[in-house]
């Protein structure tokens, strides 16, 4: 069986250098004139805005640094038919004895980041007469950190399998999902 290990966020530098030079090079078409609101499309100025700040106001090491507050892991599963999947997760323990181990799945498309806010709510209520809960808030093979899987047909069966084996290698038998 495979070791559980750490994880960080890194995105290198190259990357976000390159991402602005992208973004320094997009050209924008003009804007469509029957475009006076949403229904028919984004107004060009919501996408220049929106490039603008990817470029200048988004700053990645901040993002990283709250993203990496969380506890992040990788595991190996075994798939039949598949082979070993290198799958993300973050798993936050609650401090409170008796918490239940809650499996947070993302949706599609989606990633770990759906759970980020919620996560303190479920670990550490403010009622102690709430249910407190081990949070496992995976990224879904194909998606986010978890490996891209190279061979068709892996589907919803194989994603619930992939997903058991990691709660069952977090030593959670029983969980909520």
């Amino acid at each position: 069986m495979s070791e559980i290990k750490p994880f960080t966020i890194a995105v290198p530098e190259t990357a976000i250098r390159t991402l602005h030079a992208k973004l320094d090079l997009a050209t924008f078409p003009e804007e469509a004139s029957f475009l006076e609101d949403w229904g028919s499309g984004v107004p060009l100025g919501e996408i220049k805005r929106l490039a603008r700040y990817w470029r200048d106001g988004f700053n990645w090491r901040e993002q990283e640094a709250r993203l990496n507050e969380l506890a992040h892991f990788t595991t190996d599963v075994s798939i039949e038919g598949f082979g070993d999947i290198n799958v993300h997760f973050v798993h936050a323990k609650s401090t409170r004895p008796g918490s239940i181990p809650l499996l947070f799945c993302h949706g599609w498309p989606g990633s770990f980041l759906e759970a980020i806010k919620i996560i303190p709510l479920l670990t550490e209520p403010r009622d102690e007469k709430d249910p407190s809960f081990h949070v496992v808030a995976p990224s879904l093979p194909n998606f986010g950190f978890s490996q891209i899987v190279s061979k068709p047909g892996f589907s919803g069966p194989q994603y619930a399998e992939s997903m058991h084996k990691i709660m069952l290698k977090l030593g959670y038998n029983q969980y909520g999902m």
